[in-house]
């Protein structure tokens, strides 16, 4: 029997007007929507009319097209469960972490109140759309951060309605606090208290999509989305929040893993190195609580899977990405198949354990009833 495979990253697609349907008119201007310039062949993703980031049409047809010579590479399950199910099972897939696709734009948004009010509209059309498979599916809560004491009214209703993720910003707004700052104690101690891992997705929040423009843009920007999971860590670490925190859990999706260690060890360097300077004193040393505390998902990252040694098989969870062209699908297996040949000394628990077993265990789920929703939502 091939191994339990968790995918730590994924996407499900909201109705078009999830938001515009929905929010009343006066925060209609913050509606999440996309729109399609055909004249310049753009799609156009808005908040009301204001266009935050365009992505040409076809853009990812190199990696999806139609179909290949030799595979079908089409995410027919983007939109209907029954389809996504069977593309899981093509590629070996049996549970899926996933976050929202026009959603993501939620933690653009600076109103307060508009803020909430997109958070709860996505959060209860998701909790809904994965009915009867929240094993199988598991959907992470969009939490409005414009301020902390919304985001700890939103945390403790979905802590309520029963999430096992939540989705967080890399970048903040300057009106909310630091992550170094122990006003985030609070919010960090109800997510350890519950069990519930917070899932910082690369792209989301105040950040600079275009930091460097000209030549080398693209490649510079996408590459770099690593270097805000890496002020996270740091500011959490350094602040004393994971420290002061130890049940919370923190992943990392879709900004690599291969520098983990490295980070883990130029943090325990600069503890001892420069002692007079540094503050809060940490009951542990930094790369201990990174090892504890901190969680990176990997796709085409065979580093991570090289340094697994310097910090623990926990610290590291299989993705997919699907449906989004840069991940895996249909080819996901093959790929991590491939990676293992070059860590002979991963024993079977360990490939296990970062394929599924991992993520198992970080969202409370019980493969046995992931199997047994799959069965059930099949034969209906």
């Amino acid at each position: 029997m091939r191994p339990f495979v968790f995918s730590c990253d994924a996407h499900i697609v909201e109705p078009a007007d999830l938001f515009t349907a929905n929010l009343p008119d006066h925060l209609q201007q913050w509606a999440p929507n996309v729109a399609i310039d055909g004249e310049k062949k753009l799609r156009l993703n808005r908040l009301g009319e204001v266009t935050q980031f365009k992505i040409p049409l076809g853009f990812h047809s190199h990696k999806v097209g139609e179909s290949d010579d030799l595979v079908d590479i089409r995410r027919l399950g983007t939109r209907e469960l029954k389809a996504r199910f069977a593309d899981m099972e093509r590629d070996g897939v049996d549970a899926e972490l996933v976050f929202p696709s026009l959603g993501l734009l939620i933690s653009r948004i600076t109103d307060a109140e508009a803020s909430r009010e997109c958070a709860r509209l996505y959060n209860d059309w998701a909790w809904g759309y994965v009915e009867g498979v929240r094993s199988k599916l598991v959907p992470a809560a969009v939490i409005p951060l414009v301020n902390l004491e919304d985001g700890i009214a939103e945390l403790k209703r979905i802590i309520a309605i029963g999430f096992r993720a939540v989705m967080m910003p890399t970048v903040n707004f300057d009106s909310i606090q630091a992550f170094n700052d122990p006003a985030w104690d609070e919010f960090f101690a109800l997510c350890g208290e519950a069990g519930i891992p917070l899932a910082f997705h690369t792209g989301v929040g105040n950040v600079n999509l275009r930091a460097l423009r000209g030549p080398g843009g693209a490649l510079f920007n996408y590459s770099r989305q690593m270097n805000d999971a890496v002020d996270v860590i740091s500011a959490l670490v350094g602040g004393g929040v994971l420290d002061r925190n130890p049940n919370a859990h923190i992943l990392f999706v879709e900004a690599g893993a291969g520098w983990l260690l490295g980070l883990a060890e130029r943090m325990d360097e600069v503890y001892v190195g420069h002692a007079p300077s540094i503050h809060p004193k940490l009951a542990r040393m930094p790369g201990q609580i990174v090892r504890d505390q901190v969680h990176c998902s990997f796709q085409n990252d065979l580093g991570c899977l090289l340094t697994a040694k310097g910090l623990t098989i926990e610290n590291f969870l299989f993705a997919t990405d699907y449906p989004h062209s840069e991940g895996t699908f249909p080819y996901s297996r093959e790929l991590v198949e491939g990676m293992f040949e070059h860590v002979p000394h991963f024993t079977d628990a360990d490939k296990a354990a970062v394929l599924g077993i991992n993520a198992a265990k970080m969202f409370g789920i019980d493969p046995k009833t992931v199997h047994e929703e799959t069965a059930r939502a099949l034969s209906a």
